[in-house]
């Protein structure tokens, strides 16, 4: 364990960053945290201490704050030693959560050589003499927030029951008026109704979305809530007229349930989906497993165009989803002709280096969602430096991705052995976790085009095993459709090709006379 200040004359010299937390967003733009940030301040003047520049701000309810990015960015940062002191404005506004508070400082800070002053009680928690207080500022604040919320729960309760309203912000179509009643809004009446007729006349979601131009949850919250017939989630009438009749209310949802895909049952938890790297080739949004197909969602015309013109005897034709097995069995093919013939298996047992990795698809993910965090953040705080100095350190670290790292060779009899036994292993893994454990391993991304084009990305770990070396250059595609065959052009059959400059193995699927 680090030192930690036992007094706060201790604190002298050491280096301090700053939490700031609301409730809400909108505080922080109708209030702001200007009291906590002069609380800070004047700690830092008054106990010597040296401002990092480091803050970290939340909008989020002090029950589940630990639960928020910041404090986890917050706690990372103390872990990786960047500063000494945490100043928190009010101890209300650290969090009113007393289990919380004690973990956080007893398991994660308080190690890491990290104290948390809170400024208005002049409270420091690695003082001994200040602990009893801590803890009870802290059952305070936790108590204040159970009681309000009790009160809440209250007052929503009897307006319910007393004034036939439902408590929360008012949903599409409706708005609150002078006595703070929910009411139907009559500029946007029109709009509902088109909804309702729309989807009557048997239009999905989304086209109905993109006809009224609102947002798809929207409309599905619209065609699901009883608010919208006068009545109550409850089953009980309403204090307003309703928005439109029964019989369009009945038609809309007796065509939603005709569509549904399944019906409401819950997704079978026997029905694993190897692919969680399916995307589609044309506008990059991955392909989810539902019901046994691998769907997508928001379908662009790309893909829709790409379904094949010969219908099949059973299954779906409109080119939005495909079944599992014709996706998984493109790689049941082609791991079915994964055999070592002479030449290949001198090439893989030939092999004595291993293979630059490049940057690998968890990390890039992780810059980007730090990206848009910081780009989240500068929506409230408008700090412009903080923001460039955030992407020009994500960058630096997108640019360290990018050079290529050794890898350990395989040794030749692991990667032989591996390859012969890949197919078993990938047919006895059908039904399973392994088989999307094994999918993971051996490919970065696949991308689709309905059946016409596949582009499979194969891993670090599939092309330091020989995969790449023993691919077939074409063979038939049984799953694709009678008539149909997929050609595969592959890398040079070496694993001395760096993974970051290598062509990927591509197999197309095209319709033949």
């Amino acid at each position: 364990m680090m030192h930690l200040a036992g007094t706060v004359d201790e604190l002298r010299g050491k280096r301090a960053a700053r939490w700031i937390r609301e409730s809400t967003p909108g505080q922080f733009d109708r209030y702001g945290p200007e009291a906590q940030r002069e609380l800070q301040d004047q700690a830092i003047r008054s106990l010597g201490l040296t401002d990092t520049g480091l803050e970290w701000r939340a909008a989020h309810s002090g029950r589940t704050v630990y639960r928020s990015q910041e404090m986890a960015g917050m706690m990372a940062a103390a872990e990786r030693g960047e500063f000494d002191t945490l100043l928190v404005g009010y101890v209300s506004r650290w969090q009113r959560n007393l289990r919380r508070t004690l973990e956080l400082l007893e398991d994660t800070l308080h190690p890491a050589g990290v104290a948390v002053y809170f400024a208005d009680e002049e409270i420091l928690s690695s003082c001994e003499r200040h602990w009893d207080q801590l803890v009870d500022e802290a059952k305070d604040a936790e108590r204040y927030s159970r009681r309000l919320s009790r009160r809440i729960k209250e007052g929503y309760a009897s307006k319910l029951t007393k004034q036939r309203d439902p408590a929360g912000h008012p949903p599409y179509g409706f708005r609150r008026n002078e006595a703070k009643l929910l009411e139907p809004d009559p500029a946007l009446l029109a709009n509902v109704r088109a909804v309702f007729g729309l989807a009557a006349a048997g239009n999905t979601d989304r086209v109905v979305a993109a006809r009224t131009g609102l947002g798809l949850f929207t409309v599905r919250g619209i065609l699901t809530s009883p608010l919208y017939v006068g009545r109550l989630r409850d089953g009980t009438g309403a204090h307003w007229a309703p928005l439109v009749d029964q019989a369009a209310w009945d038609a809309a949802a007796s065509k939603r349930v005709q569509r549904a895909t399944n019906a409401g049952r819950h997704a079978d938890p026997r029905r694993p989906y190897a692919f969680a790297q399916l995307h589609c080739a044309a506008c990059g949004t991955r392909l989810t497993g539902d019901t046994g197909y691998y769907r997508h969602r928001e379908p662009c015309p790309a893909f829709v165009d790409a379904a094949p013109s010969a219908k099949p005897a059973r299954g779906r034709t409109n080119g939005h989803a495909y079944a599992m097995d014709r996706y998984e069995g493109i790689v049941d093919t082609m791991l079915g002709h994964v055999t070592l013939d002479a030449g290949q298996l001198a090439a893989v047992v030939g092999l004595s280096v291993g293979v630059a990795a490049g940057p690998s698809q968890a990390d890039l993910d992780r810059i980007a969602r730090e990206r848009q965090r910081m780009l989240d953040r500068y929506l409230q705080d408008r700090d412009t430096a903080r923001l460039t100095d955030a992407m020009t350190s994500l960058d630096r670290d997108q640019a360290a991705l990018q050079i290529p790292k050794a890898a350990e060779p395989v040794p030749a009899d692991v990667a032989v052995r591996y390859l012969r036994e890949l197919p078993k292993t990938w047919a006895k893994a059908k039904g399973g976790q392994g088989r999307a454990m094994l999918a993971t391993a051996l490919f970065d991304r696949i991308d689709v085009l309905g059946m016409r084009e596949a582009t499979v990305y194969l891993s670090a770990h599939a092309v330091r095993h020989g995969l790449a070396a023993v691919l077939p250059a074409e063979f038939d595609s049984p799953v694709s459709g009678r008539g149909e065959r997929v050609r595969a052009d592959t890398p040079s059959p070496s694993l001395l090709i760096p993974v970051a400059n290598m062509p990927s193995y591509v197999g197309r699927v095209w319709k033949t006379a």
